[in-house]
């Protein structure tokens, strides 16, 4: 199941709704699920979270950073990019501080959405 929150839906997906559309998104998700992703180390200590990325797009080429609660199966978007995105998409990489930054304070965003109700389930 894939949890888009109004944060990422609002400041992640629509300045890039021309690239990817919601299809790509459940197209990702649906890859971390069928161990297609690579897994990264957590931005941090995240109890019951793992951490990947996975590939986006078609004719545009993309990178997402989602996590996936391991109890139930949610995967949540973190972080969407294109690939030749020069501050993130060519190293989207833990290593990367500005990935690392950015990561941290999506998920602040989106952690507060989840417990406000402001997401949807697909």
């Amino acid at each position: 199941m894939l949890i888009l929150t109004g944060f990422i839906a609002k400041h992640e997906l629509m300045p890039l709704q021309k690239y990817f559309g919601l299809k790509d998104i459940l197209e990702g998700a649906e890859k971390v699920l069928k161990n297609l992703a690579i897994p990264t180390k957590a931005p941090g200590s995240f109890p019951g979270f793992k951490f990947y990325k996975v590939r986006i797009g078609g004719k545009v080429k993309g990178r997402m950073i989602v996590f996936m609660v391991t109890e139930n199966k949610k995967i949540v978007p973190i972080l969407i990019r294109l690939k030749k995105d020069k501050i993130f998409g060519m190293n989207m990489a833990m290593n990367n501080p500005g990935v690392v930054r950015q990561i941290n304070a999506n998920l602040d965003r989106v952690l507060v959405d989840m417990q406000a109700g402001a997401y949807q389930e697909f």
